[in-house]
């Protein structure tokens, strides 16, 4: 696995934008049409390996409607890259945790 931070393209950009300060965050979308697709937690990494995440003491975007087309512009074209993993998966929805930022301990 590498330890390098994940490709900043335009759709990660967007999505890091979102949540400023998130290291990692959980999204879900609906399969048939990404763009159906909503904010559920954002966190920090901890100081140290094995300690649970951070919840993100922060305000949420306001218009969900951008953050529904951000979170499903990324979804329908990054889904598969090494910074995002499938969490849950169902017929109706997806659910994802995708790292904004490598943990301090890997840089």
């Amino acid at each position: 696995m590498s330890t390098s931070q994940p490709r900043r393209t335009p759709a990660f950009a967007a999505l890091v934008a979102l949540t400023p300060g998130a290291d990692v965050i959980t999204v879900r979308a609906d399969p048939r049409d990404w763009n159906r697709a909503e904010l559920l937690a954002a966190h920090t990494w901890p100081r140290n390996e094995g300690e649970p995440l951070q919840p993100l003491d922060g305000p949420y975007p306001d218009d969900s409607l951008h953050t529904s087309l951000t979170i499903g512009e990324f979804l329908a074209r990054a889904r598969y890259v090494p910074a995002v993993r499938a969490v849950r998966i169902t017929e109706t929805t997806h659910t994802y945790r995708v790292e904004l930022n490598r943990p301090g301990w890997e840089r």
